[in-house]
């Protein structure tokens, strides 16, 4: 089916056929007729190619220092590991600013509590409290 402006085309039949073209030549089973009738990627590369017979020596010399300044490339440091020395430093400066006073070391022990440390403290608490409750004064 097609568009109604389009030509009827004539459905193909059932019989029709597909002829197979008839080798000329066998293939050959040469190792020789076969390197020259497929040539490979590397043979196409070797032909190209042009040998490089002219080789130099180079020499290596130790220069003269300028200066009596140090190379400072020899001292650098990556930049993760400059970034974990300045955030070491961050982390003491504020330290030692926060543990000045005496609430700041309270503020410190604090931090320096886990999660765990906490939650068994409130249970502590809870406990503490009910056995309080729970006491029977004469």
């Amino acid at each position: 089916m097609g568009l109604c402006g389009s030509k009827p085309q004539p459905m193909p039949s059932h019989a029709t056929t597909v002829k197979l073209k008839a080798r000329r030549n066998p293939p050959s089973r040469d190792a020789k007729n076969a390197k020259q009738e497929f040539p490979q990627k590397g043979d196409k590369d070797k032909k190209k190619k042009k040998p490089q017979s002219i080789t130099q020596d180079v020499q290596k010399k130790e220069g003269n220092k300028l200066s009596d300044t140090s190379d400072t490339s020899k001292d650098k440091i990556s930049p993760q590991e400059a970034a974990r020395l300045a955030a070491e430093k961050r982390f003491l400066q504020t330290n030692e600013k926060y543990n000045k006073s005496e609430l700041g070391k309270k503020l410190a022990q604090e931090r320096a509590k886990s999660h765990k440390t906490r939650l068994m403290e409130e249970a502590e608490k809870k406990h503490f409290e009910q056995e309080r409750e729970n006491m029977i004064y004469d």
